[in-house]
């Protein structure tokens, strides 16, 4: 397809509400709330779901999945896009380390990961935490990891990971934490005892609460500026003062709460709540 035939059809998906339609249906069906989503991205993987089934219009994609309900999971698995791997940014994760051994080592800690995909963020987590906190303390520290897609939570509870997820992840801590089966990685039980999954959807469902560590990477891209804002009071909410909360790169604080967190290092996106 080319940019200009492209153009056109995102302009199509759009025209007559077409894609405010399929929005309210989807959460009038199956409880999906992406009215707060950015319309540029959504526009785009819905397109994708029309040229694979050869439609050329939202009024039609509505009427396949009136007949075809499976074409739900397809489309939410088109929506919800997981990609994440292990010691992503490793920058972040050192910074990380030096806090947790300077600050928390003896102390039973709590963390957060919002929109977990495959788990691979969550367990990056819980073998930070084995690695910087005494025994005592891991043995009441947790990691909960949250999505809103039941297939990547169970993709999680599984934690067998390929190689191409695993590029930041040293000899060492292969060895230590990794059971090499099938050309596959999977977690020992000593890390995914201290992960719980759990099914949350962050746009419609309460915060977790009294967390130390809230990791909340690359979510807010998607979101409109209102929903950005929304979300983000139930993370403030979530975060114990004094708590570290990391966000992704190319996402800042909303204004009205910058005030209340000072920036960790240069560059990280990694932020202190204050109090």
């Amino acid at each position: 397809m080319n940019a200009s035939s492209s153009r056109l059809d995102e302009a199509r998906v759009r025209a007559d509400q077409g894609l405010n339609v399929l929005l309210e249906k989807l959460l009038a069906e199956r409880g999906w709330d992406f009215r707060g989503y950015k319309k540029t991205s959504l526009t785009r993987r819905v397109l994708k779901r029309l040229q694979a089934n050869g439609l050329s219009s939202v009024t039609e994609y509505v009427r396949l999945l009136e007949a075809d309900p499976s074409e739900y999971q397809k489309l939410f698995s088109c929506l919800t896009i997981k990609v994440s791997e292990f010691f992503r940014e490793p920058e972040v994760f050192s910074a990380l380390r030096e806090i947790l051994r300077s600050e928390f080592a003896g102390t039973p800690v709590r963390a957060w990961c919002c929109a977990s995909a495959c788990g691979e963020e969550a367990y990056s987590l819980a073998i930070l935490l084995t690695e910087c906190l005494g025994l005592d303390a891991l043995a009441y520290s947790k990691v909960f990891a949250t999505d809103i897609d039941p297939e990547a939570l169970e993709c999680g509870r599984r934690a067998t990971y390929r190689v191409d997820s695993m590029q930041n992840v040293s000899p060492e801590i292969k060895e230590r934490y990794f059971i090499r089966t099938d050309g596959q990685f999977k977690v020992k039980y000593t890390i995914r005892n201290i992960v719980k999954f759990g099914t949350l959807d962050m746009v419609r469902n309460p915060a977790l609460s009294g967390m130390h560590i809230v990791f909340c990477r690359n979510l807010f891209i998607y979101f409109d500026k209102p929903l950005q804002e929304a979300v983000f009071h139930k993370l403030d909410y979530a975060l114990r003062p004094g708590g570290v909360l990391a966000l992704g790169k190319a996402e800042v604080l909303p204004q009205q709460y910058a005030s209340g967190y000072t920036a960790v290092g240069k560059g990280l996106n990694l932020f202190r709540k204050k109090g």
